[in-house]
């Protein structure tokens, strides 16, 4: 079974649709204070980052105001497995910093009733990582080492426009629109010891648009929220250069078919009490439907007889997804000082993946299930409000024991988030 353990090491520092291994495809909203919540944020909805988890929540805002937000990821892979005999372990850790969200909210007044515009740059799947290795191997007559430095920065962005209206003073219904741009640039460098070196940068870029949708309903004691993304289809194109002093030619550029694949509906809903006006306890359930996501690429078209190349035809199939249902529950509760306002947060989420796992005997391929510990607080002072929040996420991979042939293999993902955000009110 190691080939399956290294394969997956491999596919963790893959950045493309194409392999999706380590990508998180449970695309949420932004902010530190939501994922403090644990991402149980579709019946809060109260500050800019609504706009990716309910739009209709920014109907509650009643004041201008901007918004940034960040985070800090570091990813941990580790495999390990034991036989009569013997024992083989490799680990690896990747991280990496990148902005989040940002945004711009103008409320207004259409018959009395809250109307309120928005704008943000959003980040809805990360690619980001940062990794290096070293090696040696001898070459017959001599050992070479080699250092390799590796990273990939960027992933899908939206520039998302948001409007939500206040229906009643306890309705409101919200859409926001993606228009998907950017992409990601993957850099491989490595160099060795005699002079030689052999690099790859390949970059990605990203185009669609979606909407997202949603109503929330507000009462003394309990909010309730649904949302929903519509589907759209992701389409990626990609270069490749390869470039290296000890192969013909030196350089050598590659410019893919585009790669395109329909990302399903996806709908959820969520529930927040208010035992207090100081007490907050919430809770989300969402479905994305990805077992329905197909892939459409070109493929070459061959002479039967020559076998020359003669044009190009689109191939469509089903990427072999999961469906992912998530659910997400959080807390906050809000301690006031003379001059300033502390809220402390509590969650806990599911994280399923679009893959299966290897589990028991290892002929048990159940769909693989992560969980993500949160935490967080803020801090609110006249016009500023700051908010700091911490993910811990572990996801068995392989869980592999077979006692009769004492034999065992595990292959562990450990994530650790660290986001903040600045809200500042005009």
């Amino acid at each position: 079974m190691r080939k399956l353990g290294l394969l997956l090491l491999a596919l963790a520092a893959i950045g493309s649709l194409a392999y999706a291994q380590n990508i998180d495809f449970n695309i949420m909203g932004a902010g530190a204070r939501a994922h403090g919540m644990g991402g149980a944020f579709i019946g809060v909805s109260d500050d800019a980052t609504a706009v990716g988890w309910n739009p209709a929540g920014i109907a509650q805002l009643d004041k201008m105001e901007a918004s940034i937000n960040g985070f800090f990821n570091i990813k941990k892979y580790s495999y390990e497995e034991t036989w009569i005999g013997g024992s083989y372990d490799e680990s690896n850790s990747i991280s990496h910093f990148a902005p989040s969200f940002a945004s711009f909210i103008l409320p207004l007044k259409a018959a009395d009733k809250n109307l309120v515009l928005a704008v943000a740059y959003q980040r809805l799947i990360d690619f980001g990582f940062a990794d290096s290795d070293t090696g040696s191997y001898f070459d017959g007559t001599n050992t070479i080492t080699w250092e390799r430095e590796e990273k990939q920065t960027g992933g899908i962005d939206a520039i998302t426009p948001a409007i939500a209206f206040q229906v009643t003073p306890q309705f409101s219904v919200g859409a926001a629109g993606n228009i998907l741009v950017k992409g990601s640039t993957y850099t491989s460098e490595r160099t060795y010891s005699d002079g030689d070196f052999y690099n790859v940068e390949e970059n990605y870029s990203y185009s669609g648009f979606n909407i997202n949708a949603g109503a929330l309903a507000t009462m003394n004691k309990f909010n309730i929220g649904v949302s929903m993304r519509l589907p759209f289809t992701l389409t990626e194109s990609a270069e490749r250069q390869r470039t290296s002093n000890y192969l013909t030619p030196a350089t050598y550029d590659t410019t893919y078919p585009d790669f395109e694949v329909t990302m399903p509906l996806m709908f959820g809903a969520g529930i927040a009490l208010k035992p207090t006006d100081k007490f907050t306890i919430s809770a989300d359930f969402e479905h994305r439907s990805y077992s329905n996501s197909e892939a459409t690429k070109k493929i070459a078209v061959y002479d039967t007889l020559t076998w020359v190349a003669t044009g190009t035809k689109d191939t469509t199939y089903n990427m072999g997804w999961h469906n992912v249902n998530q659910f997400r529950f959080g807390l906050e509760y809000i301690l006031s000082g003379a001059t300033a306002v502390f809220p402390v947060r509590l969650g806990f989420r599911t994280d399923p993946k679009l893959f299966t796992g290897h589990y028991g005997d290892g002929t048990d391929t159940t769909q693989a299930v992560g969980k993500v510990f949160t935490g967080g607080f803020g801090l609110v002072m006249g016009k500023v409000m700051l908010d700091l929040a911490y993910e811990y996420g572990v996801t068995n991979w392989v869980d592999i024991e077979i006692p009769a042939n004492t034999y065992t293999e595990k292959y562990i993902e450990k994530t650790h988030n660290i986001l903040a955000s600045c809200i500042f009110h005009f």
